[in-house]
């Protein structure tokens, strides 16, 4: 298999600087505000230079570099953005697979242009998103990913097959899945290079490193076996509605809301599932673009428990122009959660057609619905067996007629 390595250095970072030229060259610190007992999650090449790393608490952060600008974590925001990526990349390719934030494998086996095709990709994900990346294409995910670290910006690095431990052997060895400790190890010995790594014999590395060592050694010399694991979008129901001239007013708003939700929830009673999270966008006539993100609770496909979660966001958000377009989505579908139903559970001691009354209407009228949507034999007669040993073993279902 031939697959492409798309990377994105400093993911978050370029998501919050597109589309804002104001922060390109500054030094951009993620995590949240100097004071805040947090950790950096990410930051941008200016804030790297001054001495900051990720996971280094905020406060001495800002004890380096007091002229950054400190930024809150938006994991919703970079989410998304890669989202999009990955389905863009699913459009170009039969097989795509969502490595780390930022980093992202595609199968490339049926491309006769290796290079040309994944450098098309990356000018168009820079011109629809203004996301750069970093590209590399191999035989095996580990050897594209690596390749992909030292890629230059505009570059596209082909590693031909059978010539990866060739490209891998100048490689520090850092770049290796290796734990903390075995990286301080390989250090003690002297060892900074994979090729220094791939001298050594098989046996001797896992005597000192054990199976560690030996995932290590394979993957120096250019070998993996792992497969993608195929990428697929979140399943999610949109709705939208625009606004011609634009809603002044929240009860237009929300009147509209009514009928988008009353969609939303019709959709998700015909697919016999439940949201567990509601995201509200609304677009401004001035181009902002107000976005809330709702949870629930409970999985529900009510249309009046999202509209009063809708109508609470919208009478607290503030409006600084006309609203243009209004977009909910429903996502993190889930099957529809056990409730107890209005007739409570019986055992039936003599045929159904001996009943009668509203509760054998009741119930035969309970127990179709049920058929019809779990199958046949979800409801069924109970058989005693006589002198059984187990009492699990002492009855068994079978199915009847009503």
């Amino acid at each position: 298999m031939r697959l492409g390595c798309f990377f994105f250095p400093h993911f978050p970072v370029q998501v919050e600087a597109r589309g804002d030229e104001t922060l390109r060259g500054r030094p951009i610190i993620i995590g949240g505000l100097p004071y805040e007992r947090k950790t950096v999650y990410d930051i941008s090449q200016e804030a790297l230079d001054c001495g900051i790393r990720t996971g280094m608490p905020l406060r001495e952060a800002y004890a380096l570099c007091p002229q950054g600008l400190f930024l809150p974590l938006d994991e919703e925001n970079y989410s998304q953005a890669f989202t999009a990526i990955l389905t863009l990349l699913a459009d170009y390719s039969p097989l795509v697979e969502a490595g780390a934030p930022g980093t992202a494998f595609i199968d490339l086996s049926y491309e006769s242009s290796e290079r040309r095709f994944a450098a098309e990709i990356a000018q168009l994900i820079e011109k629809l998103f203004h996301l750069h990346s970093l590209i590399s294409v191999a035989s095996n995910k580990f050897a594209a990913w690596a390749a992909s670290q030292v890629a230059g910006p505009g570059e596209v690095i082909v590693i031909p097959e059978g010539e990866e431990r060739d490209f891998l052997k100048a490689l520090p060895v850092c770049l290796l899945p290796a734990s903390s400790r075995t990286l301080e190890w390989l250090e003690l010995l002297g060892i900074c290079r994979m090729g220094q790594l791939v001298s050594l014999s098989s046996p001797a590395v896992s005597l000192e490193f054990g199976k560690e060592g030996e995932r290590l050694w394979a993957l120096a010399n250019g070998i993996d076996g792992s497969r993608l694991i195929p990428w697929s979008e979140a399943p999610m129901l949109k709705e939208q509605i625009c606004f011609e001239p634009g809603a002044e007013t929240v009860a237009k708003v929300l009147a509209s809301g009514d009928e988008l939700l009353t969609r939303l929830s019709q959709q998700l009673k015909e697919r016999w599932q439940c949201c567990l999270r509601l995201i509200i966008s609304l677009h401004l006539s001035n181009d902002h673009i107000v976005e809330r993100v709702v949870h629930f609770k409970e999985a529900t496909s009510s249309r009046e428990m999202m509209l009063r979660h809708l109508k609470h966001c919208l009478e607290r958000a503030k409006f600084t122009a006309p609203v243009s377009e209004m977009r909910l989505t429903v996502t993190d579908l889930c099957p529809e959660s056990g409730r107890q139903a209005s007739i409570s559970s019986v055992f039936i001691d003599e045929p159904l057609r001996r009943r009668e009354g509203p509760s054998a209407e009741s119930l035969c009228s309970a127990i179709s619905w049920l058929r019809k949507r779990y199958g046949r034999w979800v409801v069924g007669r109970m058989l005693a067996k006589q002198n059984s040993a187990l009492p699990e073993d002492s009855f068994s279902f079978t199915g009847f007629d009503l």
